[in-house]
């Protein structure tokens, strides 16, 4: 009983839900900045060990586009919800 009062209190105020909607979107905004970050660090170590196996700047090109080719190909073949095709369609 006590329990559900001080949720129930919790919740009523405003500034409360205010504070706990900037988290939530503060989360998503620094989760795709890393998810960014990582995948480049990622790409950046491919390309590093392409080089170092002694491959010319086409053939890595030519390596990075058909892997952008099979992601683009897998978004594109999945079933999204309307929100996201959108989202997805112009990245």
């Amino acid at each position: 009983m006590l329990a559900e009062q001080t949720w129930h209190k919790i919740f009523e105020m405003p500034h409360i839900l205010f504070i706990i909607g900037c988290l939530i979107a503060r989360t998503a905004i620094l989760g795709s900045f890393w998810y960014k970050a990582q995948k480049l660090q990622s790409e950046n170590a491919l390309k590093q060990m392409l080089v170092v196996r002694g491959m010319s700047a086409h053939e890595i090109e030519r390596i990075m586009v058909a892997g952008y080719h099979e992601e683009s190909e897998t978004l594109n073949n999945c079933r999204w919800p309307s929100f996201l095709s959108v989202a997805i369609s112009t990245r």
